[in-house]
């Protein structure tokens, strides 16, 4: 090599928090809930259904997730059997890192795809990590009980590194592509900005029923705010207007109504706060090219 390099000076923060593997009963489930960290989750084994605004994510083994932070999500063990997962809670104070940490609310990799990632052999450095630790300071509680390792510094750093390439595996598979040289960077919303959108969005959900007399104009009123910057906030944090948020929860509720119910179409359209069948089906038939009884599943 007959050339001298420099690199660049750096001086950036990892937070790492709530870090651990956990194992959970078929029927667990988590509430709906947000943070500002943002949050990577491995199934180990079982299958869940992470809810993460208006979509539905199916985690089996093998599948990565990675959370935006400040995204509102709750999550479900729809299966027979335990869920056993690695979790990592963390904040970055890099911003060219952050904004590409914000480019999706929701990500997931599946097995298949991590495969060649090499995130196997960093998951199993964790593992060898904790049972290291786990070996050396042996503790007195139940083993259906939470455990709280205590680490010494050069495996801290080890669990550092080892935490920092799973973000930057999972960061290069979903960052989005960069904006061309001249045109400005999306921006990233602030956590007071986040905070007020979710607050709306709770009072969004109220309006997924008959005797909802909910609006966004109402919205904006308590929250002290204009109908455009009301929608304009909500936009910048979901990535759609109001508007559109509502009727994707409608049409996702009639989904599971008509797939997981016996309920007559004309009760379901009544129970979605629309005020005649035909309204219903044509709303419906406009959202997904079918109608609802075409959508209905048939059974012999």
């Amino acid at each position: 090599m007959d050339i001298e390099v420099i690199f660049p000076n750096m001086t950036s923060t990892l937070q790492i928090k709530g870090c651990g593997f956990f194992v959970k009963p078929p029927g667990w489930s988590y509430p709906l809930h947000h943070h500002h960290l943002f949050e990577i989750l491995y199934c180990f084994s079982g299958e869940v259904v992470q809810f993460v605004g208006v979509s539905e994510r199916k985690m089996r083994a093998g599948d990565w997730m990675l959370l935006k932070a400040g995204v509102r999500h709750r999550l479900e063990n729809l299966a027979a059997e335990p869920y056993s997962f690695l979790n990592i809670h963390f904040d970055v104070d890099d911003p060219d890192l952050r904004r590409r940490l914000n480019a999706a609310d929701c990500f997931l990799l599946s097995g298949a795809d991590a495969a060649a990632s090499g995130l196997a052999e960093i998951v199993t450095r964790v593992e060898r990590l904790m049972t290291l630790s786990l070996a050396d300071s042996p503790s007195s509680a139940p083993p259906d009980k939470l455990v709280a390792l205590d680490i010494d510094p050069l495996r801290k750093l080890e669990l550092q590194a080892a935490i920092l390439l799973i973000v930057t595996s999972l960061t290069a598979q979903c960052a989005a592509p960069q904006a061309p040289a001249g045109k400005a960077r999306p921006s990233v919303a602030s956590f007071m900005e986040i905070e007020t959108a979710h607050a709306i969005e709770e009072r969004l959900r109220r309006m997924v029923t008959a005797d909802s007399d909910e609006s966004v104009a109402r919205i904006a009123r308590d929250l002290h705010l204009s109908r455009s910057r009301c929608s304009k906030l909500f936009t910048k944090v979901y990535g759609v207007s109001p508007r559109r948020y509502v009727s994707e929860l409608v049409l996702n509720r009639a989904k599971r109504l008509l797939v997981t119910t016996n309920l007559p179409i004309e009760a379901i359209a009544l129970e979605l706060g629309f005020h005649s069948l035909s309204h219903f089906s044509c709303q419906f038939r406009r959202w997904t090219g079918v109608s609802p009884m075409q959508y209905r599943p048939k059974y012999e």
